[in-house]
């Protein structure tokens, strides 16, 4: 079965006003799904507690690329933060890393995918070198 890497990189939320949403609980955390998988990141308290970084990489197992879709939720606390951001697979290029980011009140979550098995290879650019003709 195809397989895609989802890495939560970290959040940005320091124009988040906390005490709007109710959050008491500074420590940040995503929670990552993909039909019946379900992952979710350690809490951690960034540098001004709203702006966390977690570095960790879930790998999924996908049924159909084409069709399949991911989400992702920010939490701090227990309090969700915005909505609940869906996804697609379609895209991607085989083991080639690619950037989503997930816009919530008050900042952004970094996501980077990987399909590990599936997508197109990449094509590599030709170097052109015409320019130096005129040298």
């Amino acid at each position: 079965m195809p397989q895609v890497e989802i890495t939560a990189t970290g959040a940005n939320c320091k124009k988040l006003d906390p005490e709007a949403y109710g959050v008491t609980d500074r420590g940040g955390w995503l929670r990552v799904e993909l039909g019946d998988q379900k992952y979710e990141t350690k809490k951690v308290v960034g540098a001004n507690g709203l702006d966390p970084i977690w570095e960790e990489t879930f790998t999924f197992e996908v049924a159909d690329p084409n069709e399949d879709k991911f989400k992702a939720t920010l939490f701090f606390g227990e309090v969700q933060i915005g909505l609940t951001a869906e996804y697609g697979l379609t895209g991607l290029f085989k083991n080639k890393l690619k950037y989503r980011g997930m816009a919530v009140p008050g900042g952004k979550v970094d996501l980077m995918l990987r399909p590990l098995d599936f997508g197109p290879e990449e094509e590599e650019e030709e170097d052109d070198m015409s320019f130096l003709d005129m040298l």
